[in-house]
Protein backbone atom coordinates (compact mmCIF):
# COMPACT_ATOMS: atom_id res chain seq x y z
CA UNK A 1 0.00 0.00 0.00
CA UNK A 2 3.07 2.38 1.00
CA UNK A 3 4.54 1.83 -2.62
CA UNK A 4 1.36 2.71 -4.13
CA UNK A 5 1.73 6.89 -3.88
CA UNK A 6 5.28 6.37 -4.30
CA UNK A 7 4.55 5.02 -8.03
CA UNK A 8 1.60 7.76 -8.67
CA UNK A 9 4.28 10.66 -7.31
CA UNK A 10 6.71 9.02 -9.63
CA UNK A 11 4.72 8.47 -12.72
CA UNK A 12 3.31 12.24 -11.97
CA UNK A 13 6.96 13.87 -12.46
CA UNK A 14 8.03 11.79 -15.41
CA UNK A 15 4.73 13.26 -16.95
CA UNK A 16 5.43 16.26 -15.72
CA UNK A 17 8.94 16.27 -17.16
CA UNK A 18 7.65 14.96 -20.87
CA UNK A 19 5.18 17.53 -20.99
CA UNK A 20 7.53 20.42 -19.96
CA UNK A 21 10.50 18.96 -22.75
CA UNK A 22 8.15 18.36 -25.42
CA UNK A 23 5.69 21.88 -25.01
CA UNK A 24 9.26 23.85 -25.41
CA UNK A 25 10.40 21.78 -28.08
CA UNK A 26 7.02 22.46 -30.15
CA UNK A 27 7.32 25.91 -29.22
CA UNK A 28 10.65 25.97 -30.98
CA UNK A 29 9.49 24.52 -33.73
CA UNK A 30 6.44 26.45 -34.43
CA UNK A 31 7.98 29.95 -33.58
CA UNK A 32 10.88 29.60 -36.01
CA UNK A 33 7.92 28.21 -38.60
CA UNK A 34 6.00 31.22 -38.12
CA UNK A 35 8.44 33.91 -39.59
CA UNK A 36 7.49 35.73 -42.08
CA UNK A 37 9.19 38.04 -44.37
CA UNK A 38 8.76 40.76 -46.65
CA UNK A 39 9.00 39.53 -50.33
CA UNK A 40 10.23 41.92 -52.67
CA UNK A 41 9.58 42.13 -56.38
CA UNK A 42 11.38 42.35 -59.38
CA UNK A 43 10.62 45.27 -62.06
CA UNK A 44 12.30 42.83 -64.45
CA UNK A 45 10.72 39.89 -64.20
CA UNK A 46 6.78 40.91 -64.20
CA UNK A 47 5.24 41.62 -67.14
CA UNK A 48 1.48 42.32 -68.38
CA UNK A 49 -0.94 40.49 -70.95
CA UNK A 50 -3.70 42.07 -73.08
CA UNK A 51 -6.17 40.74 -74.24
CA UNK A 52 -7.98 41.53 -77.14
CA UNK A 53 -5.54 43.62 -78.69
CA UNK A 54 -8.14 45.96 -79.67
CA UNK A 55 -11.44 46.63 -78.85
CA UNK A 56 -14.76 49.45 -80.40
CA UNK A 57 -14.44 52.62 -78.92
CA UNK A 58 -17.97 52.19 -77.80
CA UNK A 59 -17.51 52.31 -73.61
CA UNK A 60 -19.19 48.44 -73.74
CA UNK A 61 -16.09 46.34 -75.26
CA UNK A 62 -13.32 45.55 -72.63
CA UNK A 63 -9.78 44.75 -72.66
CA UNK A 64 -8.66 42.79 -69.72
CA UNK A 65 -5.19 43.87 -68.58
CA UNK A 66 -3.33 41.36 -66.58
CA UNK A 67 -0.06 41.97 -64.70
CA UNK A 68 1.80 39.11 -63.00
CA UNK A 69 4.11 40.63 -60.11
CA UNK A 70 7.01 38.14 -59.92
CA UNK A 71 9.97 37.87 -58.02
CA UNK A 72 13.84 37.38 -59.00
CA UNK A 73 13.02 33.47 -59.00
CA UNK A 74 10.00 33.57 -61.03
CA UNK A 75 7.84 33.08 -58.47
CA UNK A 76 4.43 34.69 -57.97
CA UNK A 77 4.55 37.67 -54.51
CA UNK A 78 1.00 38.01 -53.07
CA UNK A 79 -0.17 40.99 -51.65
CA UNK A 80 1.24 44.02 -53.84
CA UNK A 81 -1.18 46.82 -54.68
CA UNK A 82 -0.85 47.07 -58.64
CA UNK A 83 -2.27 50.63 -59.85
CA UNK A 84 -2.82 51.81 -63.80
CA UNK A 85 -1.82 55.17 -64.60
CA UNK A 86 -4.89 57.07 -65.62
CA UNK A 87 -6.26 58.48 -68.84
CA UNK A 88 -9.18 60.92 -69.12
CA UNK A 89 -10.41 59.54 -72.25
CA UNK A 90 -10.20 55.90 -70.68
CA UNK A 91 -12.87 53.55 -68.00
CA UNK A 92 -10.29 51.70 -66.10
CA UNK A 93 -12.02 49.09 -63.49
CA UNK A 94 -10.15 47.46 -60.87
CA UNK A 95 -10.87 43.96 -60.46
CA UNK A 96 -8.11 42.87 -58.59
CA UNK A 97 -5.78 45.52 -58.08
CA UNK A 98 -3.84 43.27 -54.92
CA UNK A 99 -1.60 40.50 -56.60
CA UNK A 100 -2.97 36.91 -55.48
CA UNK A 101 -0.99 34.06 -54.20
CA UNK A 102 0.14 33.22 -58.27
CA UNK A 103 1.29 37.65 -58.02
CA UNK A 104 -1.75 38.10 -60.76
CA UNK A 105 -4.00 41.56 -60.94
CA UNK A 106 -6.13 42.41 -63.51
CA UNK A 107 -8.26 45.33 -64.57
CA UNK A 108 -10.87 46.05 -67.37
CA UNK A 109 -10.59 48.91 -69.56
CA UNK A 110 -12.81 50.54 -71.85
CA UNK A 111 -13.31 54.01 -73.85
CA UNK A 112 -15.78 55.71 -75.90
CA UNK A 113 -13.01 57.59 -78.39
CA UNK A 114 -10.92 55.91 -80.66
CA UNK A 115 -7.17 55.79 -80.32
CA UNK A 116 -4.01 54.14 -79.17
CA UNK A 117 -2.93 54.44 -75.30
CA UNK A 118 0.05 53.60 -73.55
CA UNK A 119 -0.68 53.13 -69.53
CA UNK A 120 2.10 52.73 -66.59
CA UNK A 121 1.82 50.00 -64.82
CA UNK A 122 3.01 50.64 -60.85
CA UNK A 123 3.62 48.23 -58.22
CA UNK A 124 3.74 50.00 -54.83
CA UNK A 125 5.19 52.95 -56.22
CA UNK A 126 7.64 51.26 -58.72
CA UNK A 127 6.84 51.18 -62.37
CA UNK A 128 7.25 48.33 -64.56
CA UNK A 129 9.40 48.32 -67.65
CA UNK A 130 6.91 46.89 -69.90
CA UNK A 131 4.13 49.27 -71.09
CA UNK A 132 0.39 48.59 -71.98
CA UNK A 133 -0.48 49.50 -75.19
CA UNK A 134 -4.69 49.63 -75.80
CA UNK A 135 -5.84 50.46 -79.48
CA UNK A 136 -9.54 51.13 -79.49
CA UNK A 137 -10.77 51.61 -82.58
Amino acid sequence: MKKLPFFLLLFIVILLAFVIFFGLYEVKFFSSRATIKSVSFSVDNSYVFITPLRARANGQEKIRVTVFVLDDKGLGVMGKKVFLDQDEALNIEEIQALTDNFGKSYFDVTSSKTGEYYLKVLVDDSELKQKTHLSFY
